[in-house]
C-alpha cells in the first residue's frame, strides 16, 4: 500500500483522532520538529506508543564515536528528524504522521 493510499484511508485517520488526547496531539506536533520533546514525563507514554508502532526509536546513550567505523551519527539533525534521545525511523515516517495530524485538524 502506497503512502497516498494509507493517508487517504479515513478510518485510520479517525483512529488516530480518537486515540490521542489533545495533550498528546500537541506533543506530537512539537515532536515533528524536535523529537526530543517526547523525553518528558508527559511525552514518554506517547514515545513508547510511537516506538511500538515503529514510527520512532530511542537513541542509545552510548553514542560514543569510538564505537563507529566511519562517522558517528549526528548529535542532532532536525531536517532528518533526529534528536539527541529520540529519532523518527525515517523522514517518511515523520511526514506520514504530519499528514495524518493535518487531516485530523480539518
Amino acid at each position: 500500500m502506497g503512502s497516498d493510499q494509507w493517508l487517504g484511508n479515513e478510518e485510520k485517520h479517525q483512529g488516530i483522532h480518537t486515540s490521542l488526547s489533545n495533550g498528546e496531539k500537541k506533543l506530537l506536533v512539537n515532536a515533528l520538529d524536535d523529537p526530543d520533546t517526547l523525553m518528558s514525563r508527559e511525552g514518554i507514554p506517547l514515545m513508547n506508543r510511537l516506538v511500538e508502532l515503529n514510527l520512532a526509536t530511542e537513541i542509545p546513550e552510548w553514542r560514543d564515536p569510538r564505537y563507529w567505523i566511519d562517522q558517528p551519527p549526528p548529535e542532532k539533525d532536525p531536517e532528518l528528524g533526529i534528536g539527541r534521545y529520540v529519532a523518527w525511523q525515517t523522514p517518511l515516517h515523520r511526514e506520514a504522521v504530519k499528514r495524518a495530524l493535518e487531516w485530523v485538524r480539518q
